[in-house]
């Protein structure tokens, strides 16, 4: 706006106050002429103002746009990175678990070993002794079975003995159906 009020001055001072409506008429031509030109020369920065304003704009789009690639990247590669320190995390944690429940499984296993092997030494003693208590009750059972025949065999020779003194005692048999008849029948 200050530019138009010098230009104007300039074109006053160019052309001095008409003198008659003809010359009223050459100093508003000359004026819009000015106008014209100034509106021109406007038109021409603004262009050229507008297109500075695209080439910067379109700059700092690109500018924008490379940044927020390299921020999407770099969140992206934050989160791979985390995904894999989650993963390792993971795969650390299940690995330690593991072993923890191998280790168990062993403890376990070795204990029901340790059971197994007393259980089945506790089961070989009482064999042993059983064995032991059956042979001696076997021989226990030999001796008494030798001497229950010794006195069978006792007893059976004291029975013959017994059953000679009685043979010898009792009358033979005729005397004894004899004797054993009724009275009336041996008149």
């Amino acid at each position: 706006m200050h530019e138009e009020n010098e230009r104007a001055d300039e074109i006053s001072a160019e052309h001095p106050a008409p003198q008659s409506y003809g010359a009223l008429g050459d100093r508003v031509t000359g004026i819009l002429e000015a106008a014209e030109q100034a509106a021109a020369e406007i038109r021409e920065e603004a262009s050229k103002l507008a297109a500075d304003l695209e080439r910067e704009a379109l700059v700092e789009a690109e500018r924008l746009k490379q940044q927020l690639t390299a921020d999407a990247r770099n969140l992206r590669d934050e989160a791979e990175g985390y995904a894999r320190d989650m993963r390792l995390a993971v795969e650390a944690y299940a690995k330690q678990h593991r072993r923890q429940a191998e280790e168990e499984a062993r403890s376990i296993v070795a204990e029901a070993e340790k059971q197994s092997a007393t259980m089945r030494q506790a089961a070989e003693q009482t064999m042993r002794q059983v064995e032991v208590d059956v042979r001696r009750r076997q021989e226990e059972l030999r001796a008494e079975v030798r001497m229950l025949e010794h006195r069978k065999r006792d007893t059976l020779e004291r029975l013959r003995e017994i059953a000679a003194a009685v043979q010898d005692v009792l009358p033979s048999e005729d005397s004894l159906v004899r004797d054993l008849e009724p009275q009336q029948t041996r008149r």
